[in-house]
């Protein structure tokens, strides 16, 4: 199971020439930000990114951003909080 720090603070650089070096800031926001802007962005353009994680030792680059946009899109939101609260305990 794949699992994505989606509310962790991140931020989207673009790539300069053939290194992921920070550049210019495309985006921040978290996680789940990111990934609404870059979803946002022509194909093109989304091979010219990269994610950083702010706190997290996590780079996404190109092929990885990629599949996290088809995870989300294909996967559903599972439980919120509040359902998962209302869940009863059958023990």
């Amino acid at each position: 199971m794949t699992t994505y720090p989606l509310s962790e603070p991140a931020t989207i650089y673009a790539i300069e020439g053939d290194t992921e070096a920070m550049s210019d800031v495309v985006g921040q926001g978290t996680l789940a930000d990111c990934v609404d802007v870059v979803a946002a962005m022509s194909p093109d353009r989304q091979q010219a990114i990269f994610i950083q994680m702010d706190d997290l030792g996590l780079r996404f680059g190109p092929p990885e951003v990629a599949e996290l946009l088809r995870f989300l899109r294909d996967e559903s939101a599972g439980l919120s909080d509040n359902e998962i609260a209302d869940i009863p305990d059958d023990r």
